[in-house]
């Protein structure tokens, strides 16, 4: 318990700086006023009402838990080394996996509190539609959590080696191909140059599928998920989240920040 108590006040520090950051209000404001037009939108349609909301509602939770989980989790890093304030805190009786477990279960705990916040809000506007949040709409929202915590986990990885502006955009790169790694396999199997078709077979083994967090067809459709899915996709990101924070830990361990 002991050793976990330095990982606790980081986090709890990280919550309060975060409480604090005015990108994190604009970014949920702007999320929450998008769910909330889409409403509005939905009247323009004829029928289906609760397919373009939660089409929108989901699709807006995922892209501002993306940006508060890289722009943030970058600050929360490389945004310290950057401006000078982490020696203050390395100077005490902290170790440096602490450092960075404590950064990153203070940001996935505000996360945490993210998605719920724009979950309820896409369930509201719902049941103003006369709709409720059905069983796969919360498993997409879940999925999309777990993916933040992938997310988060990648920009602090890869801000524990580099500037913020390179480690928000390997985070935000990592995002995009993240979900195209299903193509990869395809476009590996067609390509007729050897060095490309094995460095997009490497990047197929080892980058994650965020494809596998996406439920949000399935919620607008009212598609019920398969058994076990929910669950296998669960672990999946932990485990790559896991790996990520590791190799943050093993770098930022070794980096010299003079």
């Amino acid at each position: 318990m002991r050793a976990l108590r330095p990982v606790g006040l980081i986090a709890l520090n990280t919550m309060r700086e975060l409480l604090r950051n005015k990108l994190l209000y604009n970014l949920l404001f702007f999320a929450v006023l998008l769910i909330a037009s889409s409403l509005f939108i939905a009247q323009l349609t004829i029928g289906q009402w609760d397919r373009i909301i939660l089409d929108m509602g989901l699709g807006a939770a995922e892209l501002t838990g993306v940006l508060i989980a890289v722009l943030i989790g970058v600050s929360l890093v490389a945004g310290e080394i950057d401006r000078k304030t982490i020696f203050p805190t390395l100077a005490k009786p902290l170790s440096r996996s602490a450092f960075i477990a404590g950064r990153y279960a203070g940001l996935a705990t505000m996360l945490s509190v993210n998605v719920a916040v724009m979950t309820v809000s896409v369930a509201v506007v719902l049941h103003m539609a006369g709709y409720t949040l059905s069983r796969t709409a919360a498993a997409a929202a879940l999925l999309i959590f777990i993916e933040l915590l992938v997310m988060a986990a990648a920009a602090i990885f890869f801000s524990s080696f580099t500037t913020p502006i390179l480690a928000s955009a390997f985070s935000l790169s990592l995002f995009l191909i993240g979900h195209l790694v299903g193509s990869l396999q395809t476009f590996a199997q067609r390509s007729k140059s050897s060095t490309a078709r094995a460095v997009t077979l490497a990047a197929y083994r080892v980058l994650p599928d965020l494809e596998l967090f996406n439920l949000k067809p399935q919620a607008a459709n009212a598609l019920a998920v398969p058994p076990g899915a929910t669950s296998t996709a669960a672990a999946y990101g932990v485990v790559y989240a896991a790996i990520f924070l590791l190799l943050a830990v093993a770098i930022f361990s070794r980096r010299d920040l003079k």
